[in-house]
C-alpha cells in the first residue's frame, strides 16, 4: 500500500449532513479513509441512511479501497444518532436497573440489528465507565452503575447482543471516564488515584471486556498521572501500548474518542496530537472536526510516515487488524436490501422500558387517578453536543399525558426559562392535587431546582409531589418536600412513554436503583 493508502486506514472520516456532497467526496478521495462516522445530522430516516451507506461503499469499491467501517455512537438513552423511525432503547443505567440480563441483551440486539440493517457495522458502545462520581457531567446514565461489578455484570450481555447482529462493539472510554468532574469536550480531566485503585475500579470492566474477546476499545482524553504523568490516555504510549496492548494483551482495534475535543486540541494542536496518538498505539483516529482539518490530519500522518517519525510497521499492523475485523464481522462493500423492521420491535422495546422505571418512596407507588388535577412541570436541557431537541421530548410528553391522563396540565419550560413560563408554572401549582416535577441534570442547572421549589411552595399543603429526574438520578437528593421519586434514567422516547404509563397506572415500577444517590431518602 502507498503511504496515502496506509495513512487513510488510520482515519475515520466525518462529513456533515445527510448528503455525500462534492466537497466531502473530494476529501474522501484524498484521504481514502478506513471508514465514516455518522452523527445525528447524517441520519434522517432508515431509507436515507441505508442509501447513504451504499453510496459510500460504492465509492470505496470504485477507488479500489477495502470495505468501509461505518460507525455511530448508538448507546441508547440520551446518546442516540437514530431518527424517529428507528427505536432508541433505554439507557445503560436504565437497563441495569431492570436487573434482567435478558433485557440488556435484547436491547443490545435490537440496537445492533437496526444498525446492520442500514449498513452501519461499528457501534461506538457500550460505555463501561464506572460512574462512581455523582458530579460527573458527561457519563451518568451512559454507565451501567457505580461499581465495577454492576458494569461487568451488564457488559457480557451487551457484547452478546452485538455479536448476534454481527456488529463491531467498542468499549469506552479507556482507561475510564466515570470518576471525573470535567467534560473532556471542554477541558482536560484528571483521575489522580494510585495504580491499585485504578486497577480495582477503572480498569476492571476493560479487563473483563478483553477476556470476552471485545473487538474494539475507544481511548479517552483524560490524564492518569499514576499511569502517565505527561500525556492524556489517547496520546500515551505507556497507557495504550504498555498497559492495554502488552499488559492486558488486547489485540483488537483501538479507536480514539473525537479528536476535536478541547482536552486534546487546546494543549497539543491539530497536527501534533494526530502524530502523538498514532505513536501511542492508536489504530484509528475518530473525527468530528471540519473537513479541512481532517485533510490537515491526513497530511500530518503522511509526513510522519514518510519522515520515519511514525514507523511504517505501525500502519501495516493497523491494516492487518482491520482485515481481521472485516473478516470476523463479514464486512463487505456489497449492497444489501433494506428489510422491513419487525412489527413487534417497538412493542418489545416498550415492554423492556416499563421494567426500567424505579420508584423510591415510603409506600408502594400509587398511580395518578384520571379525574384529579395533576400538574406536570417539564424542564428541558440540551446536551452539550446538541443544538436542539431532535427527539421532540416536550411534545412527546404532552401527547402521552393527554392520551393517558386527560385532566392533567403540562407546563413546558424552554431550555432557558422565561419569566412568563415561571409565572405559568406557579399559577398552575396553586390548584394542583399532584405536582410532578421533571428535571434534567438539575444539579448542573440550578434554575430548575429554584423554580421547582417555587412551584412546590405555591401548591396547597396536601399536594402530592412526585419528582422524576429524567437524566442523571442525582437530582433526587436536591429537592425537599417530595413524596415519591420515579426514575427513568434517561429520556429517549421509549422511556418517556414508559414513565407516563407508570404514572397512569398501566404498569408498576419494578426496577431497583443501580447507583447510590446522595441525599435520597
Amino acid at each position: 500500500m502507498t503511504p496515502h493508502d496506509l495513512v487513510g486506514q488510520s482515519i475515520m472520516f466525518r462529513f456533515h449532513g445527510p448528503v455525500f456532497t462534492d466537497e466531502a467526496r473530494d476529501a474522501f478521495r484524498t484521504i481514502r479513509p478506513v471508514g465514516v462516522i455518522f452523527f445525528a445530522d447524517n441520519i434522517t430516516s432508515r431509507e436515507q441512511v441505508h442509501a447513504l451507506t451504499h453510496e459510500l461503499q460504492a465509492e470505496a469499491r470504485d477507488l479500489d479501497m477495502p470495505p468501509l467501517l461505518i460507525a455511530a455512537d448508538q448507546e441508547g438513552g440520551i446518546v442516540s444518532r437514530f431518527s424517529q423511525d428507528f427505536v432508541t432503547v433505554p439507557s445503560a443505567m436504565a437497563l441495569a436497573a431492570s436487573g434482567a440480563p435478558g433485557d440488556i441483551m435484547t436491547a443490545a440486539t435490537i440496537t445492533a440489528m437496526q444498525l446492520r440493517e442500514v449498513g452501519i457495522n461499528v457501534n461506538f458502545a457500550p460505555s463501561v465507565d464506572v460512574n462512581n462520581n455523582p458530579a460527573n457531567p458527561v457519563i451518568r446514565t451512559r454507565s451501567y452503575g457505580d461499581t465495577p461489578e454492576r458494569v461487568i455484570d451488564s457488559l457480557e450481555w451487551v457484547f452478546r447482543g452485538h455479536e448476534a447482529a454481527r456488529v463491531v462493539s467498542t468499549v469506552k472510554h479507556f482507561p475510564g471516564h466515570g470518576d471525573t468532574n470535567v467534560d473532556s469536550h471542554f477541558g482536560l480531566p484528571t483521575i489522580p488515584y494510585e495504580r491499585d485503585r485504578i486497577d480495582a475500579i477503572e480498569l476492571a470492566p476493560f479487563r473483563a471486556a478483553v477476556a470476552l474477546g471485545i473487538p474494539a476499545v475507544m481511548s479517552t482524553h483524560i490524564l492518569f498521572p499514576a499511569l502517565d504523568p505527561d500525556h492524556p490516555a489517547t496520546l500515551s504510549n505507556a497507557i495504550l501500548t504498555g498497559l492495554l496492548r502488552e499488559e492486558m494483551e488486547f489485540d483488537g482495534l483501538i479507536f480514539t474518542d473525537a479528536m476535536d475535543m478541547h482536552a486534546i486540541t487546546s494543549a497539543y494542536g491539530l497536527e501534533e496530537a494526530t502524530v502523538l496518538a498514532k505513536l501511542a498505539g492508536v489504530d484509528v483516529l475518530e473525527a468530528n472536526e471540519p473537513i479541512a482539518d481532517q485533510l490537515v490530519r491526513h497530511a500530518a500522518l503522511v509526513n510522519a510516515l514518510e519522515s520515519g517519525r511514525c514507523p511504517r510497521v505501525m500502519f501495516e499492523t493497523t491494516s492487518e487488524r482491520l482485515d481481521h475485523v472485516r473478516a470476523r464481522y463479514a464486512i463487505t462493500s456489497q449492497p444489501t436490501p433494506l428489510p422491513e423492521p419487525p412489527v413487534n420491535r417497538r412493542d418489545i422495546t416498550f415492554d423492556i422500558a416499563l421494567r426500567t422505571i424505579a420508584h423510591v418512596g415510603p409506600k408502594p407507588f400509587a398511580p395518578l387517578d384520571g379525574k384529579s388535577r395533576h400538574v406536570l412541570v417539564d424542564f428541558q436541557r440540551f446536551r452539550a453536543v446538541e443544538g436542539g431537541d431532535p427527539v421532540g421530548r416536550s411534545k412527546l410528553l404532552r401527547d402521552e399525558v393527554e392520551a393517558n391522563l386527560p385532566h392533567s396540565t403540562v407546563v413546558t419550560f424552554s431550555n432557558q426559562p422565561t419569566e412568563d413560563e415561571i409565572a405559568e408554572a406557579i399559577d398552575h401549582a396553586h390548584g394542583a392535587s399532584t405536582l410532578i416535577i421533571f428535571t434534567r441534570d438539575a444539579t448542573d442547572s440550578p434554575h430548575q431546582l429554584d423554580i421547582a421549589r417555587q412551584a412546590i411552595a405555591a401548591s396547597p399543603g396536601d399536594t402530592r409531589v412526585i419528582h422524576c429526574p429524567m437524566r442523571g438520578p442525582y437530582d433526587a437528593g436536591a429537592l425537599a418536600d417530595v413524596d415519591d421519586f420515579l426514575f427513568a434514567f434517561g429520556d429517549p422516547a421509549i422511556s418517556i412513554r414508559a414513565l407516563v404509563a407508570v404514572l397512569a397506572g398501566a404498569a408498576t415500577p419494578t426496577a431497583t436503583m443501580p447507583v447510590t444517590v446522595p441525599g435520597l431518602p
